[in-house]
């Protein structure tokens, strides 16, 4: 975030018991059209960017039966869950 701000980091157990791990800045926020390339591998926006990152990180998560969702409006900032379930 270029012009300062906040980013939230919460923790909690969602309605289906599963653990959500949520990030919401109040940064420039993500075109609409570029949400679902999130995750794509060697797509990025950065000069230097491998487009590796996120797709990693969607690996990862999907390997522990979870999932993450994106979502962001341009001059508001960005929200993005991480769900993963609980066991014993």
């Amino acid at each position: 975030m270029q012009e300062g701000g906040d980013i939230e980091i919460n923790l909690r157990k969602g309605a289906n018991g599963e653990c959500i791990i949520s990030f919401q800045d109040q940064g420039c926020g993500i075109p609409e059209e570029i949400l679902p390339r999130l995750g794509e591998p060697f797509y990025s926006l950065k000069e230097k960017g491998t487009g590796l990152g996120l797709m990693i990180c969607n690996k990862i998560i999907k390997q522990h039966n979870g999932g993450i969702t994106y979502k962001s409006k341009v001059k508001e900032g960005t929200l993005i869950e991480i769900r993963l379930p609980l066991t014993n």
